[in-house]
C-alpha cells in the first residue's frame, strides 16, 4: 500500500511540474521596439542622409521597409538617400519579423540649394531706376496732387540670385517699402505739393536673405506744384 502511495504521489508531482510549465507559457509575444535619426537631420538641397536605425526584442530575424519620404522606398536602412528638392520629408522605418512588428520616423527638413560660386566671385546686380510720369535731368515736376510711380523691376543680377528692393516715399529716411517680391520692386505714390526726394535702392541676396552685396541707390526728385 505504501508502495502505490509513493507511485501516486510521484506521478502527481511530475503532473504538477508539466502544469506549472503551462502556466508560465502564456503565449505573449514579447514587444519589439525601434527606434530611427537621421544625419544630419536639415540642410540645403541636394542633401545626403545618412539613417540611424535601432531595433531591440526582436524574436529571430527581421526586415525592414524604408518609405523615405519623397517617394522613394528601400529595405536597407544603411544605404544613404540623397534629397534633391526643398521641403519637408517624412521618414519611415517599419521592421516586421514573423511574429513582431514595429515602427519609427524622423523628419528631414531640406533647404534650397545654396547659390553656385561663379569664377570671380559674385557680381552685384544691374539696377535700373525709372519713374513715371519720366524724370528730367532726375527731376518729376507736376501738378499736385502728384501721382508718381517709382520703379526698379527692370533691375537684372549676372548670377539670377533674388534681389532685395527699399524704397523711401518722401526721402525722410525711413524705408516705407522694403521686400524681394514683384510688389517691392515698384509703387505708386501720391505727392502733396512740395518737393521730395524719394530714394530707391537694390541689392542681391542670397536663398537666406543675406546680402551679397550692398545697396545701390538712386535719389529724384518730386516736385509737385500747388
Amino acid at each position: 500500500m505504501r508502495r502505490l502511495d509513493a507511485a501516486i504521489v510521484a506521478v502527481l508531482g511530475l503532473f504538477s511540474i508539466a502544469l506549472s510549465g503551462c502556466q508560465n507559457d502564456d503565449g505573449t509575444t514579447p514587444a519589439m521596439s525601434a527606434t530611427c535619426a537621421a544625419q544630419p537631420s536639415s540642410g540645403s538641397a541636394p542633401l545626403a542622409v545618412r539613417f540611424l536605425l535601432s531595433v531591440s526584442g526582436a524574436e529571430g530575424p527581421f526586415t525592414v521597409a524604408v518609405s523615405y519620404g519623397d517617394g522613394a522606398s528601400g529595405s536597407d536602412p544603411d544605404v544613404p538617400h540623397t534629397y534633391v528638392a526643398s521641403g519637408t520629408y517624412t521618414a519611415a522605418f517599419t521592421v516586421d519579423t514573423e511574429t513582431q512588428s514595429a515602427r519609427c520616423a524622423v523628419v528631414v527638413s531640406v533647404g534650397g540649394p545654396s547659390p553656385s560660386p561663379t569664377p570671380g566671385g559674385n557680381l552685384p546686380p544691374q539696377p535700373v531706376f525709372k519713374t513715371s510720369p519720366p524724370a528730367r535731368n532726375g527731376t518729376v515736376t507736376g501738378a499736385a496732387p502728384l501721382s508718381v510711380n517709382l520703379n526698379m523691376c527692370l533691375t537684372s543680377d549676372p548670377e539670377q540670385d533674388w534681389l532685395f528692393f527699399s524704397i523711401d516715399y518722401t526721402g525722410d529716411g525711413t524705408w516705407d517699402n522694403r521686400g524681394p517680391f514683384g510688389g517691392n520692386c515698384r509703387k505708386d505714390y501720391v505727392y502733396p505739393a512740395g518737393s521730395y526726394s524719394p530714394r530707391l535702392c537694390v541689392h542681391d541676396i542670397d536663398t537666406s536673405r543675406r546680402p551679397l552685396h550692398d545697396d545701390q541707390c538712386h535719389t529724384f526728385t518730386v516736385v509737385a506744384t500747388p
